[in-house]
């Protein structure tokens, strides 16, 4: 790849990424309106209960056994368990991946009235 070609790559692919970011601000944003903490405190307890269900019902699955391994019934509910925690953790991450990106706006700290 030559010089220019190098130049011209860059310049378009920030030029993707700004308009990236202006598309995703303007989509995700309003459907987001109000995010604070508070309002995404309800998302992370969910999680960390979802994952506390799978690690306790983990443990109710090996407690106690000699060579009964679990059966087909208590394999889908630790998958169902597990699958339910993933699912809300990626929910969390993408949040997170959202509000670092700048895609949803934050309250403005220190804002007097």
């Amino acid at each position: 790849m030559t010089q220019d070609a190098g130049r011209s790559k860059s310049r378009f692919m920030m030029a993707m990424e700004h308009v990236l970011r202006e598309v995703n601000h303007e989509v995700i944003s309003p459907a987001i309106p109000d995010m604070s903490v508070d309002a995404a405190l309800p998302l992370i307890i969910n999680v960390a209960k979802l994952r506390a269900n799978y690690l306790k019902y983990a443990f109710e699955l090996s407690a106690d056994r000699k060579d009964n391994h679990p059966t087909a019934d208590e394999l889908a509910k630790l998958k169902h368990l597990r699958e339910s925690y993933q699912e809300m953790m990626a929910v969390a991450r993408e949040l997170e991946h959202c509000i670092d990106r700048g895609y949803i706006d934050l309250p403005l700290s220190g804002k007097k009235s």
